[in-house]
């Protein structure tokens, strides 16, 4: 779990900062490597945000899940992460978050 934490906060740190597209790619000692992909646009009363992260162990399987975070001026904002595992496994779920005054 130690190994985890730095390549966790490797990703993590530069997702802190500003709104322009950024890619993180990590590789590990024992050869397995995770890609992170973020990139948000803003216009038209509404933000949307996009992570992409793709994991591939040194035996080559991947598992990969996409995030996309739209809000717009109303208050609304949806969330849809899709992850595929890596015997192909998929799983995908949408959040509706609504703010009223």
């Amino acid at each position: 779990m130690l190994r985890i934490l730095p390549l966790a906060a490797l990703i993590a740190l530069p997702l802190a900062f500003g709104a322009q597209a950024r890619t993180v790619a990590v590789t590990g000692q024992n050869g397995g490597t995770i890609n992170h992909q973020h990139d948000c646009s803003r216009g038209s009363g509404q933000a949307q945000c996009s992570n992409a992260t793709t994991a591939t162990g040194p035996n080559g399987k991947t598992y990969s899940k996409n995030r996309l975070r739209t809000t717009t001026s109303d208050g609304t904002s949806t969330t849809t992460v899709d992850r595929t595992g890596p015997n192909g496994q998929t799983n995908s779920r949408t959040r509706k978050l609504v703010v009223t005054p």
